[in-house]
């Protein structure tokens, strides 16, 4: 298990039999701190919406400090789902339910699902800012919406 322990990340572990069911733990997936910052938009370093995202990897899961986010059947998908959790573009989404330092799955609601395989349409090996850039292209943004977004949300690479 994932979890916090004296302000610390750290790993524990324990017998599998004392867990209920958890979809994801036999998968890849990607942890965020369920508390963040204050949810306003533009918020000021080092916050950014999210704090440091980390990949879980099969057989790990986390505390309720923590959220799991994706069902991942590699490594690499799950990279790429880290990478689109630190775009801009995804988390200015984020902030538009965010108003509180609680980061719940109904936050995430207006955040579009990607394909995260190699057949995605958008090339997940590129830098985070490259990837923003993907993503303004795919989903039509103006340049007035892609200068809101650059100019109020941190960069996270």
């Amino acid at each position: 298990m994932y979890g916090n322990i004296g302000n610390k990340r750290v790993y524990r572990w324990f017998k599998k039999d004392y867990l209920s069911s958890i979809e994801n733990l036999n998968k890849y997936k990607v942890f965020l701190p369920k508390a963040n910052g204050s949810g306003a938009i533009g918020e000021t370093v080092p916050t950014t919406l999210i704090g440091n995202p980390v990949i879980g990897s099969p057989l790990i899961g986390c505390t309720e400090t923590y959220i799991a986010i994706g069902s991942m059947d590699s490594i690499e998908e799950a990279e790429a789902l880290m990478k689109y959790i630190k775009t801009k573009f995804a988390r200015s989404l984020l902030g538009v339910l965010k108003v509180t330092q609680d980061n719940t799955k109904k936050v995430w609601q207006y955040v579009p699902m990607q394909d995260f395989t190699s057949n995605s349409d958008i090339d997940w090996s590129k830098s985070i800012s490259e990837i923003d850039k993907q993503l303004y292209a795919k989903y039509n943004l103006t340049e007035e919406e892609i200068s809101f977004i650059e100019s109020m949300i941190k960069s996270m690479e």
